[in-house]
């Protein structure tokens, strides 16, 4: 008896096939004299300029702070970033999740 390969249907409403589920990426933050940050496990850059690098991790998102930074490296197949300047301090906000539309937000 051989099997059949399974079929997947998707509406024709333009919705998209889902994506599987990505590997966490090993993530790592080296800070030197408070001058120079190399960060592992970078997913995207969301914003930054001279006093804020907001990047996005598996861990969260992770706002680096201080004066005069510069995102002097970023690879995107890497994952790695390089931060320069007066690094001030390193925060971390948790992933929210997202809660079920109206019901939800009545039971918080």
């Amino acid at each position: 008896m051989t099997q059949q390969p399974q079929k997947t249907f998707y509406r024709a409403s333009g919705e998209t096939p889902p994506t599987p589920q990505h590997q966490p990426v090993r993530h790592n933050l080296i800070v030197e004299n408070r001058s120079s940050l190399t960060a592992t496990g970078i997913r995207q850059v969301i914003s930054y300029d001279e006093y804020t690098a907001t990047v996005l991790t598996d861990l969260g998102t992770l706002i680096i702070g201080g004066k005069n930074l510069k995102v002097s490296e970023l690879s995107c197949q890497s994952g790695e970033l390089k931060v320069s300047g007066e690094i001030e301090y390193i925060q971390y906000e948790e992933r929210r999740e997202k809660k079920g539309g109206f019901l939800g937000r009545l039971t918080r």
